[in-house]
């Protein structure tokens, strides 16, 4: 068991090292004026307002729901599986946690270039913070299996019968 929760791990470090690695790729190319800077000059302040609004709602809504969504679907799925499918489901909910925090990120980041206004860099740094917390251990996912066994099973047949 700890060899597949050894790749799981190895296979998430390199999926959030490829989702910082888009990132600066596209600061990078921002700073290289490959993604032009400044480029969406409003003709009155109102589309740089939208923009911004989108962006900042944006972070809002992802950024929570990344954190709370991933912990909600994982525990309840939990008690269903057994512990190849929970690693199965651990994995895809991280791959769909970082995938929100990317579309923050580079919306932010995009904003940014083309607006050359502060707002945009602010919501991707938030984004980027938030990753941080999905960097996962070998504690966190053991912590995660050791979950499913301590559940008593009256608590499961008891919840079954709510859905």
């Amino acid at each position: 068991m700890d060899i597949i929760i050894n790749k799981l791990i190895r296979n998430l470090y390199l999926e959030l090292g490829a989702t910082w690695a888009i990132v600066v790729l596209t600061c990078v190319l921002g700073e290289l004026n490959v993604i032009p800077n400044g480029v969406w000059e409003p003709k009155g302040h109102q589309f740089e307002f939208y923009v911004e609004v989108v962006n900042v709602l944006l972070v809002i809504v992802c950024v929570p729901l990344s954190l709370k969504l991933f912990s909600l679907n994982t525990q309840r799925c939990l008690r269903r599986m057994n512990k190849d499918e929970a690693l199965a489901s651990y994995h895809l909910w991280s791959l769909i946690r970082l995938g929100l925090l990317l579309v923050c990120m580079e919306t932010g980041v995009l904003t940014y270039y083309l607006l050359m206004d502060n707002k945009g860099l602010f919501c991707a740094g938030i984004a980027l913070i938030v990753s941080f917390f999905c960097v996962p251990s070998t504690a966190k996912i053991k912590a995660f299996l050791a979950s499913k066994e301590d559940e008593p099973l009256e608590d499961i047949a008891a919840d079954e019968k709510e859905m």
